[in-house]
């Protein structure tokens, strides 16, 4: 994975450059992790534009790159939510400790823009535990901090590290609400209810 990651790199290095709003590798790799739980049909236009926050007319060479590389990864994600030994991990992995870090900030904020482009998905079924399950992405991306309700959460640290710190695990349930066989399901909300 590390080549894969090396050539993605390279790839949006100029573009990240030109436009801070253009996904680097983490934010890339968050975004294609949303697009994995819950897919969501795009062209490739439209994937190119949230990628490179705008309209991106990539030369053919780099498109077919970009489009083998994309295609290495969100395979690598899949097998990752599908092995029960090594398990799902996210690119920023080492940076997990430290909420304040760039990378899991990227990271989160790539996932919310895959999140946003078909928001109505995530929320079809297991409503109230998608949201739940959603919150620390929304936390650790930044994206809410003007919002009270993460302001509060924000001004107790160790608990704004405790969420960070299960952002792997709720990947790994919202995965499963969206793509396991009913009976695999991590709660039957049925249950609850009765």
């Amino acid at each position: 994975m590390s080549n894969t990651r090396a050539s993605l790199e390279a790839l949006l290095q100029p573009f990240t450059e030109k436009n801070e709003g253009t996904l680097d590798y983490h934010g890339l790799h968050g975004f294609l992790t949303a697009l994995t739980i819950c897919p969501t049909a795009l062209t490739e236009q439209e994937r190119n534009e949230s990628i490179f926050d705008g309209e991106a007319a990539l030369p053919e060479a780099t498109a077919t790159a970009l489009n083998q590389l994309i295609a290495k990864v969100q395979t690598a994600i899949d097998r990752g939510f599908n092995d029960e030994e090594e398990g799902f991990s996210l690119s920023c992995e080492a940076e997990l400790e430290d909420h304040d870090d760039e990378a899991l900030a990227n990271w989160c904020t790539g996932f919310m823009v895959a999140h946003f482009l078909n928001e109505d998905a995530w929320f079809t079924t297991n409503e109230q535990e998608a949201c739940e399950l959603l919150l620390p992405i929304m936390l650790a991306s930044g994206l809410f901090d003007d919002e009270q309700e993460f302001k509060d959460i924000l001004k107790d640290s160790k608990l704004t590290e405790d969420m960070c710190s299960q952002i792997p695990e709720v990947l790994m349930e919202l995965y499963l609400i969206f793509n396991a066989p009913e009976d695999k399901k991590p709660h039957n909300t049925n249950k609850r209810r009765s």
